[in-house]
């Protein structure tokens, strides 16, 4: 059983992250589990109450009923401990949602990410609620697993009949502006072959400038999700730039950003866990 892990910490971004993984849920016939951390010295009885009315309010609401953990510990530590546990597949989480020493915020959700085995899908306060996901952007850099994260990206968009629009920096020099057409001419032939629908184009703008032409041009086709790599922990400047990750997933468009760890897409390389599911 494919398994969705939501942390959640009652506020309004923690139901806007259930009900994107409720969502998702019922195209990959997933089970959602939602995740409360508190402090080792809090009470338990509090939260295990909010948890089971959180999670009857969205039952009431999509006929679908999560289920519900409330652990002691560190968010830095207990959600990727939970996710391994538990073996799951997807952590959908808000990254404003969290209060207090344990914020969740841009370089803090990245952390988290990091340090987890399963990709992420981040969304905000200000996302729109999402009924279904038809349009998935995919920008493309010089790494070379930029080209293997195109299967799991590939994968959820047959389940979900997606439509990809690759989107990829105008790079000045003209070296690396060989290397991304290049990649940019095998997602074309990549998503053709699986009879996905595809879109490709080159940013007007030089490559400094590649995160706000993401965000853009996600905005202006109305995309249901970014999917990125996460070089945060890397002392590497892609053509995202060194703090891509953090403005992405923090855009001003409340779009949802799904993170994948390099690591995590070299090890489903064969078989992603989207494609072994539903």
């Amino acid at each position: 059983m494919f398994k969705i892990i939501v942390p959640t910490d009652f506020t309004s971004t923690s139901d806007v992250a259930i009900s994107f993984a409720l969502m998702m849920s019922k195209t990959l016939k997933a089970e959602v589990h939602l995740l409360h951390i508190l402090p080792k010295d809090a009470e338990e009885s509090k939260a295990n109450a909010e948890i089971q009315d959180q999670i009857h309010r969205h039952y009431v609401a999509t006929a679908i009923k999560p289920k519900g953990l409330v652990i002691k510990g560190s968010i830095f530590d207990e959600i990727s401990s939970v996710v391994e546990k538990e073996e799951g597949d997807l952590v959908v989480m808000g990254t404003h949602g969290l209060k207090g020493m344990q914020h969740i915020v841009g370089s803090h959700a990245l952390r988290v990410i990091t340090d987890t085995k399963a990709p992420f899908v981040i969304v905000q306060d200000s996302s729109e609620k999402k009924t279904a996901i038809k349009r998935l952007v995919l920008p493309l850099d010089l790494h070379k697993e930029t080209k293997q994260k195109m299967k799991f990206v590939g994968d959820m968009a047959e389940k979900f009949g997606a439509r990809v629009d690759v989107i990829i920096p105008n790079e000045t020099d003209e070296y690396l502006q060989n290397q991304v057409k290049r990649n940019l001419a095998y997602a074309k032939d990549y998503f053709e072959e699986r009879n996905i629908a595809y879109a490709g184009s080159v940013t007007s703008r030089s490559s400094k400038h590649f995160v706000e032409d993401v965000v853009e041009y996600s905005e202006k086709v109305k995309a249901d999700m970014i999917c990125i790599l996460n070089f945060a922990d890397e002392k590497i400047i892609h053509a995202f730039g060194s703090d891509a990750e953090q403005q992405l997933i923090t855009n001003a468009a409340g779009i949802p950003v799904m993170v994948m760890n390099p690591s995590v897409v070299n090890l489903h390389n064969t078989r992603s866990l989207i494609a072994q599911w539903g």
